[in-house]
């Protein structure tokens, strides 16, 4: 089951009933049957446009960039250009472990996988982080623009224009392992992993994992099943972004291309009322691109660099006044 939309494909993985959701952004499947894993390693000889078609029929997208389909991404890549490669081992916010589902389900397809860029881009450079030991995660190390910067040594302003310009390509395991499960498993598109974070109303978070590997449109009533004893407001947002609360019983279905986290509170997060500035300089010590954060508080533009800002949320986080910093930057970045 097909359905085209202007950027994307959505596929429904198992047969059912698709309509529009009532605000008519995605597709909602009511299903009347079940999909699981089955299929065998198959092993392929692919070229530039074979992968390419395989993204497009797998409704591929990047999970590293937002509304990014992957077929259009490679496509901007020509075969014979002079590029980098970087394969990193974090996703945005590494809650969920995708190299140790990749090094356990998948190895052999990531080895063909690898050795199929190196065909497909005979110019391109490959930095391989997938296999590289002694790397620890801490936020935003998962972020495309900071991951690159730090290990490059390169200015984040640079790393940025070259992403843009396409001088450099970016693969997190997350979308690697949906590319291996279309390429060498003929699965698209249509399943993501859904970690749920719990969160107690003293603000202390669970650190037991808990994910589930959904269908797209599936419905998230099993969320109120399971959880709705104690929690009862549900957020799609990370701890590193504003909030934007669901009471539980109104999650809706569950949406592939915009959902990969769930954070469950047992009540709604304390609104935080902003006092004045206390120049503790907290959010400039905590800032990872050191693109002065506090300068915007303060209302100096000029001094803040907004070209190494990546938005990662850890100045509010650090805020010992309760100032949404974040916010404020994203309104000094469109002023």
């Amino acid at each position: 089951m097909i359905a085209n939309t202007e950027n994307l494909r959505i596929l429904s993985p198992v047969n059912g009933i698709v309509d529009l959701t009532e605000e008519r952004s995605h597709f909602q499947i009511k299903q009347d049957g079940a999909w699981t894993t089955t299929s065998p390693f198959l092993r392929r000889v692919s070229n530039y446009e074979t992968f390419l078609e395989d993204c497009k029929k797998g409704a591929l997208a990047s999970l590293d960039f937002k509304d990014l389909p992957l077929d259009k991404y490679f496509s901007s890549f020509q075969k014979t250009d002079s590029f980098e490669i970087f394969l990193a081992p974090y996703s945005r916010y590494n809650n969920l472990p995708f190299l140790s589902i990749i090094a356990k389900e998948m190895a052999e397809a990531l080895l063909e996988f690898s050795q199929m860029l190196a065909e497909i881009f005979p110019n391109a450079r490959i930095h391989n982080f997938l296999n590289t030991s002694g790397l620890s995660f801490t936020h935003p190390d998962g972020i495309p623009e900071y991951f690159i910067s730090k290990h490059s040594k390169k200015d984040i302003k640079q790393i940025t224009s070259d992403i843009e310009s396409r001088k450099l390509m970016y693969l997190g395991p997350e979308t690697i392992f949906h590319i291996l499960r279309m390429v060498y498993y003929l699965e698209p598109f249509t399943r993501r992993h859904l970690y749920v974070c719990l969160v107690d109303r003293k603000g202390r978070i669970d650190t037991e994992s808990r994910y589930f590997f959904l269908n797209n449109g599936q419905s998230l009533d099993f969320i109120i099943q399971n959880f709705d004893k104690r929690y009862k407001v549900a957020s799609f947002e990370s701890m590193y972004e504003s909030v934007s609360p669901h009471d539980i019983h109104s999650l809706g279905n569950f949406n592939i291309y915009q959902h990969n986290i769930l954070v469950l509170y047992e009540r709604l997060p304390v609104i935080r009322n902003a006092f004045p500035c206390i120049d503790c300089f907290e959010c400039n010590t905590y800032c990872p691109t050191d693109a002065s954060p506090y300068s915007v508080i303060k209302g100096n533009a000029d001094d803040f660099i907004k070209s190494r800002c990546i938005e990662c949320g850890i100045c509010t986080l650090h805020c010992p006044s309760g100032i949404d910093i974040r916010t404020k930057i994203v309104g000094a970045k469109l002023a």
